[in-house]
């Protein structure tokens, strides 16, 4: 879901999440069986750290076009990357390893907050596939063309309908990602993002990873997070999709919250869902069902708080997450 925040993000959407780590479990045969695409994932996740390129990207969300510019590249064995929107509203962002920094010219503003390594803008794909075959099967497609180039299209079809499934198209020369769709429980895409021109090059990126809307008028605003032991949680959860387990849980505060919240992170290996845990404010609360873009969230009163569930998936999963949440602590 790094991906997710980070294109949400550049268009201008307030909205926090957190990417988590691979689950990983014993491959089986339905694994074996899908080793060919499996195959090609692991090589173009491979090539998007690897090379250094750059190209004019297409995102489609909720029936808009934006257009943005991204560069990569590789330097002394840390990995940079820089999207910058050309459409308003303005942003840019820029990753040095594992420091993320948010540009908002409108309030001359930067935020910055550290990330897993190797967790693409674009793309976001987990560094293991293992056991992600009970889950989702992995279908080599046809060749098409995109951007001019040749590509393998590569398809991620969930086995149930608590997960969203992807359509991956894989220059058959780079394997970078030219295409990527994200498709809903109905096979129909709610995301794309597509580039329109791409070029590869054995040149270092140099001045061109640098953000152009750096400057020395903007403030800065870091997010905190603090690793709390699983052990430790004082929330059980009754009602999880097969295939989703707990991994991580941090308090985190990201600006312009003033106080930090709990975060649980849910995980299939692939698709992601995120649990935040706040004070209940004085306020009339309603419990609702949200959707931005591809994200659904669902937020409930549980014994004084207000637990947010969020994630790209189907809006029945995080209902169903949501609708299990008990505070172990409570005297009821």
């Amino acid at each position: 879901m790094f991906r997710a925040r980070v294109i949400a993000a550049a268009l201008g959407a307030a909205v926090a999440f957190e990417r988590p780590q691979p689950s990983l479990a014993d491959e089986g045969p339905q694994a074996l069986g899908a080793r060919a695409g499996v195959e090609w994932l692991s090589s173009m996740r491979d090539a998007m750290i690897r090379l250094n390129y750059r190209g004019l990207v297409a995102y489609l969300k909720d029936d808009k076009v934006n257009s943005m510019e991204f560069v990569h590249g590789m330097s002394n064995g840390v990995e940079h990357e820089r999207l910058t929107s050309l459409n308003s509203p303005m942003r840019e962002i820029v990753r040095d390893g594992d420091l993320v920094r948010f540009f908002f010219p409108e309030t001359k503003s930067v935020m910055t907050e550290r990330v897993p390594t190797n967790r693409s803008f674009l793309v976001d794909l987990p560094e293991s596939f293992v056991g992600l075959c009970d889950y989702y099967a992995f279908l080599v497609g046809g060749q098409e063309y995109v951007a001019q180039r040749r590509a393998q299209t590569i398809e991620i079809v969930p086995v149930d309908d608590y997960r969203y499934g992807r359509k991956v198209w894989i220059d058959t020369e780079s394997r970078l990602p030219l295409r990527f769709e994200l498709l809903d429980e109905n096979n129909r895409p709610i995301e794309q993002m597509v580039f329109t021109s791409l070029e590869v090059s054995g040149e270092a990126a140099g001045r061109d990873m640098a953000p152009a809307l750096a400057s020395d008028t903007y403030s800065e605003q870091s997010s905190k997070r603090e690793i709390i032991p699983i052990e430790t949680m004082g929330w059980s959860l009754d009602s999880v999709p097969v295939g989703f387990r707990i991994s991580g849980y941090s308090r985190v505060q990201h600006p312009p919250l003033k106080h930090p919240i709990e975060h649980i992170l849910l995980s299939d290996g692939l698709s992601s869902v995120s649990i935040y845990v706040d004070e209940l404010k004085e306020e009339p609360f309603l419990e609702k069902l949200k959707k931005i873009g591809a994200v659904n969230a669902y937020t409930r009163k549980i014994d004084g708080f207000v637990v947010t569930v969020m994630g790209e998936v189907p809006p029945k999963t995080v209902h169903m997450i949501a609708n299990g949440i008990r505070y172990q602590k409570s005297n009821k």
